[in-house]
Parts: C-alpha cells; structure tokens; sequence
C-alpha cells in the first residue's frame, strides 16, 4: 500500500513539474557534453567497481563527473562526498522521497547529461531525474512517465544478450547510452 502511494505521489509530481516547467531540452552528443550526472545503484559491498570505471572514463574524456547511487541497507560505509555518495532509505522521507537537503545540493548544479544507470526504477533517484537541471536526461524504459528526454528500451536487448555471454548490467547500459551519444549528430 505504502508503495502504491509513493509511486502516486511521485506520479503527481511529475505531472506539475511536466505542466510548469520552463526547462529547455536539447539532446547533447558525447563530444559536447562537459558535466555528467550519473545515477546508479550502488553493489552490496559499496565498492561499485563498475560504476568508479565508468567515472574514470568520463573523466578521461575531460567530463566533470557527478555521481549519487541508492542501496537499500541499512548501514552505509560510504562517505557521503559532494561528487561521490551512496545513499540509503535513511536519507528519504516516508514516501521515500529524498530530504530536502539533497534537492538544494542540487540546485546547485548545471548538467549537460543526466544518465540513470539504474535497470530498475529507484523512487528516490527517479526524484533526484526529476529535479536535477540538465539539458538531456538518459535511461532505460522502466516507465510511461516522461522524466527522460532520451530513453534506451531494453526489452529487444534482453533476448539477444540471453544467447551471448554478455549480461545486461550498468556497464552495457554505459555503453549503449554512449554509442547512441556518439552516433546521433545533432544541429544544436
């Protein structure tokens, strides 16, 4: 039930944000996009050796990284950093809805790229899509809400990768989002 009303809530949310908001969209090619907010569910273990990958290649290619994970456990061991943290239910309201404190962090901040790594939908970092400011929000399909400016449907992918060795985790989705980055030339 608690979910049911969470997930309403966030529902209405999105439609006031859709119906107010004054946000320019613009799709952003890989080349030109200089800061990245990243989101990402965080391993078990914190370590989220795939995820600090990813960051090292975006900062390889001059990008300004910001990163914010979610993990549903109780105790964290990560430091919560301004460009590096890991948060849990402890940092959400009832309605698992972020503190305050985060959005105004947030207001802060000016991205050329949002990229949700999540395969499944994370009600506090799909708050955090919602409300961050960027010209190009990226993720995967999860649901019929329009958080996201570009989406990556994974469903065609799912079938093939069963019959390959490959497997669908943040590190494939990284690399789908980027060839699509790459390959779409926009007259922006």
């Amino acid at each position: 039930m608690l979910k049911r009303i969470s997930a309403f809530l966030f529902k209405r949310q999105v439609m006031k944000m859709t119906h107010s908001s004054d946000r320019e969209r613009s799709f952003v090619n890989y080349k030109k996009a200089k800061s990245v907010f990243l989101l990402f569910e965080s391993d078990f273990t914190e370590k989220n050796a795939v995820i600090r990958k990813i960051i090292q290649v975006l900062q390889l290619d001059r990008k300004k990284v910001v990163a914010w994970g979610f993990l549903d456990k109780k105790q964290l061991t990560t430091a919560l950093l301004p460009d590096f943290r890991v948060l849990n239910y402890e940092h959400t309201d009832f309605f698992h809805r972020p503190h305050s404190s985060f959005f105004r962090e947030l207001e802060h901040y000016e991205f050329d790229l949002v990229i949700d790594l999540t395969l499944n939908s994370i009600l506090p970092l799909d708050y955090f899509v919602l409300f961050s400011k960027a010209k190009c929000k990226i993720g995967v399909k999860k649901t019929d809400l329009p958080i996201y400016d570009f989406i990556i449907d994974l469903e065609n992918h799912q079938q093939t990768l069963e019959s390959s060795e490959e497997e669908l985790d943040e590190l494939f989705l990284f690399n789908q989002i980027i060839f699509y980055l790459k390959s779409i030339q926009s007259s922006d």
